[in-house]
């Protein structure tokens, strides 16, 4: 039991420093107009990753403190509280769909692409809708923003984060297939 939990924070702590990296360093900024700019990246992919291998717990929070960090450090601090909810939901939603909705551990073999598609697919489309409503109502009744602006702001949010879900998703279920041959299976994981 001391070992799993070991493994298990161990790969949360690497899953939430590849978020990280991912997001301070591989990020593409496009400009959407009004001074905002959309950021695309494959952070989510580690997300989804940890999701998928670690479940609930760990996964949700390797996400959500990696990308939390990475705009706090990158100077989006007003960011953070809401990146913090948001990728909490996107690592939640994942693990939920794959160990409780879909069962993966009961899952056959010939099953098991299907459901980490379909549940790292659910997870995604989780974060593209709630994460642009999690940004305006921080912006619009926490801090201030006026409505236009908290709205412009979502629908970047919206656009940026269903353009990094489809890397995302791709990079986590190839991932995911490469530590199946290995890591999870000599550690029962996943």
């Amino acid at each position: 039991m001391r070992n799993e939990n070991l493994t298990k924070l161990t790969l949360a702590g690497m899953f939430a420093a590849l978020a990280f990296c991912c997001f301070s360093y591989l990020r593409i900024e496009i400009p959407m107009g009004l001074g905002l700019t959309g950021k695309i990246y494959i952070g989510h992919a580690f997300i989804i990753l940890s999701a998928l291998v670690l479940g609930a717990k760990y996964g949700a929070l390797s996400g959500a403190i990696g990308l939390t960090l990475a705009d706090v450090l990158a100077g989006y601090t007003t960011s953070a509280p809401p990146t913090f909810v948001a990728k909490f939901l996107l690592g939640w939603s994942v693990a939920f769909l794959a160990h409780r909705a879909m069962r993966l551990a009961d899952a056959a073999p010939e099953q098991r692409n299907r459901v980490i598609v379909a549940a790292a697919v659910g997870g995604s489309i989780v974060n593209v809708l709630t994460e642009p409503l999690i940004r305006f109502g921080f912006k619009y009744f926490v801090l201030g923003y006026a409505y236009q602006v908290a709205y412009v702001s979502a629908v970047n949010c919206a656009v940026s984060m269903a353009v990094s879900a489809i890397p995302s998703v791709m990079v986590a279920v190839l991932l995911y297939k490469v530590l199946q041959t290995g890591v999870l299976r000599n550690h029962q994981l996943g």
